[in-house]
């Protein structure tokens, strides 16, 4: 049974069950801090290091269904119950992880009962706003009465 382990998390949950808090899920979500793995990054496991200017790094990426994905967690909890090992990760707010890998899509929480992908296309519409629109739309016409 998924338990939620902060209220981005409890939202991500919510927002599976009710259309009505998606679009306050997608406002948390790009303020929330989440985390990638780079399993490339220069740092003893436990340990925090701020990124340099212009630093790059390599961020982990799995296949599926033709397309890659970034696998992105909304805890320290859930990359424990994807990685059996220690891995170095980069945690930040999800509108800047979104900014600094631009075109990427993002797979949060896989594996866990509690997942959501979100391609490119999707977090652009997040990142200008005009999910935003869609999401008024779409729930405009799910409250219009049948003729």
């Amino acid at each position: 049974m998924f338990e939620p382990e902060n209220s981005l998390e409890a939202l991500m949950q919510a927002a599976g069950r009710d259309p009505a808090i998606v679009p306050r899920f997608y406002r948390a979500l790009l303020d929330a801090e989440i985390y990638v793995l780079t399993p490339e990054a220069s740092i003893a496991p436990g340990q925090h290091r701020s990124l340099t200017r212009q630093e790059r790094i390599n961020v982990a990426s799995v296949e599926f269904q033709g397309l890659t994905w970034l696998p992105a967690f909304t805890s320290r909890k859930r990359i424990s119950d994807y990685v059996k090992e220690p891995e170095a990760c980069l945690g930040a707010a999800a509108r800047d992880l979104f900014k600094m890998l631009p075109g990427a899509n993002f797979w949060f929480n896989p594996l866990s009962e509690c997942q959501k992908p979100m391609p490119a296309s999707e977090i652009a519409l997040l990142m200008n706003g005009a999910i935003f629109d869609k999401l008024r739309t779409a729930d405009a016409a799910r409250h219009e009465p049948v003729r």
